[in-house]
């Protein structure tokens, strides 16, 4: 079946290149493949075992059901509830046609550990939804792991929306090392007063990743933070379309994105930031700083602001480059090679972004994932 002949979609949420924010980035392609809706329920999460590690509490996301450890189940609410729609992704929609409702995770006490939330699908030429609101009552450190290594030819239809409460701090990493997937990844943010949150994105491996996010800042004081690395070869797409609106008084939002593309790599930033007239002493940011490692691989980048105030920060920026050449040259001439010198130079670049994770264990966690992948 293609996505395109579920019963009852409505086909004007599935974006074309006619749509302003995908012009030079057309995924309507994608859903006109057939894939198998049908889920395996009968998974040996035993086969998944290496994924987890003693200094979390981890987590099994499965078929849109969370398995939790018994030692955590003080800590954490699980509810099943309704779908909500986006006002800025129509793409938020979709998985409410193929399943009835999705999964909130409360976290309602401080927990020991951070949570390893190890996202599964298995099969090969599968269609996956993989819907999850988690709500953040206390500070906590929070890391999502998107890995497969078995998989071909599947597409994912990720929801996630982060609710932070007031005063509260998230901390909240994620790493996708999807082995050959597509998968489109759809955000909804919802920040108390005087709340923070910290995103880390570390994207690698995907035949198509792309994020939608829909960010309102709605209370006094709340802060939304956005770090990320996209590595991409081959043909590889990733695209991050970001919609960020600065509503009430002092809030803040800080966009960074670097790419690493090489081969016939193509990436998309394009973040759209609205300051409206209520929202005076705000601080709005945007920054695409592109790595182009080869003669084909390319960038469209597009930062945008809409300020309809006087009394506010903002700035935007896209660059776009080779490797230092400096660098290189210094490095090669300590007798390094000119391959070991660039993969040095990179790594020195991803490293900027993972040091953005506060907490040692998350960064063990993902350097250790990274080398299992070769990435």
């Amino acid at each position: 079946m293609k996505i395109v002949d579920i019963k009852n979609l409505d086909i004007n949420i599935l974006p074309t290149k006619k749509v302003e924010e995908y012009r030079s980035f057309n995924v309507y392609p994608y859903f006109e493949k057939d894939f198998d809706f049908n889920v395996n329920e009968n998974i040996d999460l035993s086969k998944y075992e290496y994924l987890k590690d003693e200094h979390f509490y981890n987590i099994f996301f499965v078929n849109n059901k969370i398995i939790l450890d018994d030692d955590i189940k003080d800590c954490i609410e699980i509810s099943q509830d309704s779908f909500e729609n986006s006002s800025a992704n129509s793409l938020y929609t979709l998985n409410s046609y193929l399943e009835k409702d999705t999964t909130t995770l409360k976290i309602k006490k401080e927990c020991s550990k951070p949570l390893n939330i190890i996202n599964i699908f298995e099969g090969d030429n599968k269609f996956f939804t993989s819907s999850l609101n988690i709500e953040v009552e206390v500070n906590c450190d929070i890391l999502e792991t998107f890995h497969n290594e078995l998989n071909s030819n599947y597409f994912i239809s990720a929801n996630r929306k982060y609710l932070i409460k007031e005063q509260i701090k998230a901390n909240i990493a994620k790493i996708q090392t999807l082995n050959g997937a597509e998968i489109i990844f759809n955000y909804k943010t919802v920040l108390g007063k005087s709340a923070v949150l910290n995103l880390v994105n570390l994207e690698y491996k995907a035949n198509l990743a792309l994020n939608i996010f829909d960010s309102k800042l709605e209370n006094k004081d709340a802060t939304f933070n956005f770090d990320s690395i996209i590595k991409n070869n081959q043909k590889q797409k990733s695209a991050n379309i970001m919609f960020v609106e600065h509503i009430a008084k002092s809030t803040i939002s800080d966009v960074k994105i670097k790419h690493l593309l090489n081969d016939q790599a193509h990436s998309l930033f394009n973040v759209n930031s609205k300051v409206q007239n209520s929202a005076v002493f705000s601080k709005a940011f945007q920054n695409s700083q592109t790595i182009l490692l080869s003669d084909d691989a390319r960038v469209n980048a597009n930062p945008r602001l809409e300020i309809f105030i006087d009394e506010l920060e903002a700035a935007h920026g896209a660059t776009c480059g080779t490797l230092d050449q400096d660098q290189l040259y210094y490095l090669c001439s300590r007798g390094i090679s000119e391959a070991k010198a660039k993969e040095m130079i990179i790594d020195s670049i991803e490293l900027k972004v993972i040091r953005k994770i506060e907490l040692k264990a998350i960064r063990r966690y993902i350097k250790n994932l990274k080398r299992l992948n070769h990435v």
